[in-house]
């Protein structure tokens, strides 16, 4: 059985998932299983995930990331897993480092990684034990949950404070991947980075009235 899933989601991004799944494959140390989570109507992304070779999950949830994280999660079984996105680039190697971090360590179930937007609070990438989500949760208040009720933001704030209040979360400061965002790389924003930002305020409306759960712990 592999040891690393790799979960990412993607989102009318089609021209996209071939150059990282080669990516992946040419650069990844661990033996891994890539998950490609998909909407139901995005039927061009749905084909060409097909193609890739990789593992096509059809989100089951509400639209966006934490719902798709989450089918994702159900229908995979490795003992570590990692969330990516569609525009990410791996370097040679990305995973070794975590996965011997969490070997050597096993009182960490969150290990926050570095996206090239270092947070001196939080991580917005990771990798995760299984068992972390099934034993925990990764939510507070709903059992075997990866990640909370957000669309698209948050996601990784709340997971991360919440492995700081359990004390099980470590970060590893070295870079990880490099996150192609348009705000690192100066590029005009896709309809997918306009769409999250307009849920920017829903999902902070979604935080502040959780952060409550886990800052009680």
């Amino acid at each position: 059985m592999a040891r690393l899933g790799i979960y990412c989601p993607t989102f009318k991004r089609p021209g996209k998932l071939q150059e990282v799944s080669d990516n992946i494959k040419a650069n990844t140390k661990n033996s891994y299983v890539l998950y490609w989570g998909v909407e139901p109507f995005d039927t061009e992304t749905i084909e060409t995930a097909k193609k890739t070779g990789d593992v096509v999950v059809i989100n089951s949830g509400k639209q966006g990331y934490s719902d798709t994280i989450q089918t994702i999660y159900e229908q995979s079984n490795e003992e570590y897993w990692f969330h990516a996105n569609d525009d990410f680039y791996f370097p040679e190697n990305w995973d070794e480092k975590h996965i011997e971090y969490l070997d050597a360590n096993q009182e960490v179930m969150v290990l926050g990684a570095h996206d090239g937007a270092y947070s001196p609070s939080y991580s917005t990438i990771s990798f995760c034990r299984r068992k972390y989500i099934e034993e925990m949760s990764g939510v507070v208040d709903k059992p075997n949950r990866v990640f909370g009720p957000y669309r698209h933001n948050y996601i990784d704030t709340e997971f991360t404070q919440t492995a700081q209040k359990r004390n099980v979360w470590a970060r590893i400061t070295d870079e990880c991947i490099v996150h192609k965002h348009p705000a690192f790389t100066g590029e005009e924003k896709d309809y997918t980075y306009k769409k999250n930002d307009e849920l920017s305020p829903e999902d902070e409306r979604t935080f502040d009235s959780r952060k409550h759960l886990w800052n009680s712990l």
